[in-house]
């Protein structure tokens, strides 16, 4: 069976048009389009003109997975929608253009997704902590055993496009060290309780997100050590140099908060080491369509 998704988050919007119970791959493809504001306020809105970037991107996506005939599609929405105003008018929208009805996950459906795509890289031992780094939300789910969900699971509002706006007066320029400072004592705060309670012993650490993957490209060792080195680096850049340092450019505003909390992460938690998967919300969610078409 061929299923396809398209996830639509703050920061960009995914395809994965996936076969099979492990959602082998067969096409991905990514619009760098930002729906998220640009500036923090208590009326969160996705703004006019990217409201109707996003739509537009939505159709090509979906009309790029429709070559693959998949027997089942799904189109879902992540952090963002669960707190814009605009969410539903974006979701009718989507569903009138495309066909295909929008739906809008809550933070531990999101999670769950999360686990059930990380189940199904091989490379993931157990028992595994997961954290899921986006625009809009970090998702954290602790897992000890193969199953596809966890055994503890939650999402908090710790994104790298939400936390670029909450604390970054100039995100293109250099970033005071006071900013990040403020950044990683919110961080702190919200982790350090509930959370990390629930890490298994001995569990692997698993970052996954679009972050997460360009972490895990410039620092090959993946080591919490080599993170902070990446941190300072990034952030006492400007723009153009984390552009030069090979950050990509529709990220290169967001990253050092991305790095931030992935930084804060491991210290709280007392990790020296993580792996990476890309395989997170839209590989769960073809492996479920998938095992239900099956």
């Amino acid at each position: 069976m061929i299923s396809s998704v398209i996830d639509i988050g703050s920061n960009s919007i995914k395809l994965l048009v996936a076969e099979g119970k492990n959602a082998t791959p067969i096409f991905e493809a990514l619009s760098e389009t930002r729906l998220s504001p640009d500036k923090e306020s208590a009326r969160e809105r996705i703004p006019e003109k990217a409201f109707a970037a996003g739509i537009r991107a939505v159709c090509e996506l979906a009309e790029a997975a429709k070559k693959f005939s998949p027997a089942r599609k799904a189109i879902t929405g992540t952090s963002l929608f669960r707190t814009a105003e605009n969410a539903k008018e974006f979701a009718r929208a989507v569903e009138n253009a495309t066909g295909t009805p929008m739906q809008i996950l809550s933070g531990i459906e999101e999670a769950k997704l999360v686990a059930a795509g990380v189940a199904t890289d091989p490379a993931i031992r157990l028992p595994c902590a997961i954290f899921d780094l986006g625009g809009g939300s970090l998702e954290f789910i602790a897992k000890n055993d193969g199953g596809d969900t966890g055994i503890f699971e939650t999402s908090r509002k710790l994104g790298a496009v939400r936390l670029t706006r909450k604390f970054f007066k100039n995100p293109v320029a250099p970033i005071p060290e006071e900013e990040i400072s403020a950044l990683r004592k919110f961080v702190r705060e919200e982790i350090s309780g509930e959370i990390l309670q629930n890490v298994p012993n001995n569990a692997q650490t698993v970052f996954c997100g679009g972050s997460a993957g360009i972490c895990s490209r410039l620092v090959p060792e993946k080591s919490a050590a080599a993170l902070e080195v990446l941190l300072k680096k990034i952030g006492t850049g400007t723009l153009d140099e984390r552009i030069a340092a090979g950050v990509p450019a529709k990220r290169a505003d967001i990253f050092p908060a991305a790095v931030a909390v992935l930084a804060e992460v491991c210290a709280v938690a007392g990790i020296s080491a993580f792996a990476h998967t890309h395989r997170n919300l839209r590989y769960g969610l073809c492996a479920r369509l998938n095992s239900e078409n099956a």
